[in-house]
Parts: structure tokens; sequence; C-alpha cells
């Protein structure tokens, strides 16, 4: 059996098609965009996942994983490796810290950026809550790009899974724009990221220039 990731291209799944092949780990890649009418895995992802969300993991034993930093620090517990700190190290705290950091701050704003009607029905208001979404998502990223020490990767000298996932995740709601202005050495830091041969070849696939 291998692990099935239910994913699409230009989505976060990117970060766990890396860490997959990075880990050497059996697997299996099917496309199931929500937002790909036809996407072959389409009917299989509304199935095992109820927010029919990307990426959505499906173990060797069946297992169904969701949310990325779930599925990535799984991963990473199940597949030992350089790509993760050692455990009850202060590195692996930091590992933890801004992957959930990005995710609950940066990502939870972003997706009021992408559908703002989740939340209020009239439209003035609607474009009010995504200018200040937008405004939040900056903050978020001068946190993350002031707390890095100028280290060749986020974390120290080598990369680990949060560079990758944190790079995922840059891609959206202007924030390489914002960077490259504002923090221009963090911007070159994500670059240097990006052109990592277990990272490139994945980025290329999902379309991310």
């Amino acid at each position: 059996m291998k692990y099935r990731l239910l994913g699409g291209r230009g989505s976060g799944s990117a970060s766990v098609e890396v860490a997959l092949a990075a880990l050497g780990v059996e697997h299996e890649i099917v496309e199931a965009a929500p937002w790909e009418e036809n996407a072959p895995g389409l009917a299989e992802l509304h199935a095992v996942n109820p927010l029919a969300q990307v990426p959505t993991l499906v173990t060797p034993a069946g297992e169904v994983l969701t949310e990325s930093v779930a599925i990535l620090w799984t991963l990473m517990e199940r597949h030992p490796s350089d790509w993760v700190p050692a455990p009850s190290t202060t590195e692996r705290a930091a590992c933890l810290r801004w992957m959930m950091f990005v995710a609950a701050n940066v990502y939870a704003a972003g997706s009021i950026v992408d559908v703002p009607s989740r939340w209020l029905a009239d439209e003035g208001a609607r474009q009010a809550l995504q200018t200040g979404a937008r405004a939040r998502i900056a903050q978020y990223w001068t946190i993350v790009a002031d707390a890095w020490r100028g280290t060749p990767f986020l974390l120290g000298e080598r990369p680990r899974i949060a560079d990758v996932y944190v790079a995922n995740i840059s891609r959206w709601w202007g924030a390489r724009k914002f960077l490259e202005q504002n923090r221009p050495e963090f911007h070159a830091l994500l670059r240097r990221i990006e052109a990592l041969p277990e990272v490139a070849p994945v980025w290329q696939r999902h379309g991310f220039q």
C-alpha cells in the first residue's frame, strides 16, 4: 500500500509532495482540486474529507489525515529524517511553532480574503473585511521575517520542513510582493528554499514562478 495524496496544482499540497519525496516513501498523487470540476480524485476527496479540502492524505493503513501541518508533522514523526530537528530541542519547538503560526494566522486570514461571504452578507462590509484581513496577513509575515536571524535557512544552517511549508504558504495573498518590497532579505531566503533540489521540481509542477 502507498500513501495517497489528494491534492491540487497551486495548492498547499505542494509542501506535502516535497515531504513525501524527500522522505523516500511510496506514494501516489491524485488530482482532486475542488475547484476543478472534472478532477479525477474529487469523488474520493468528498468521501473522506467533509470539507473537501486539499491536501488530504490517506495513509497505507487507511487513516485520513487533513490540515497541512498535521500531515507534515505526522510524516516527520513516522519517517524520521533531518527535515525535522531532533526531539526535545529548541529548534524542533521553533519548527512546529512557526508552522503553526503561519497556519493559524496567515492561512486563517487568507480564507477571509478568499471567501468573505462565508462571514458577511453585505458587500461593503465584505470589502472592508478583506482589506483588514490583507493588512493582518502583512503584519503576520512581518513577524515571521523579523524573527528570522539571518541564518542560511529559517531555523539554522540546514533546511527543515518549516522552510518548505512557509515558502508554500507565502505564495498567496500578495505576500511575496509585500516581502520583496519590505523584507527583501527574507524574500531572498524564500527564493533560496525554492531552489533546493527537493523543492524546485515540485514547485515547477505546481506552476509556482
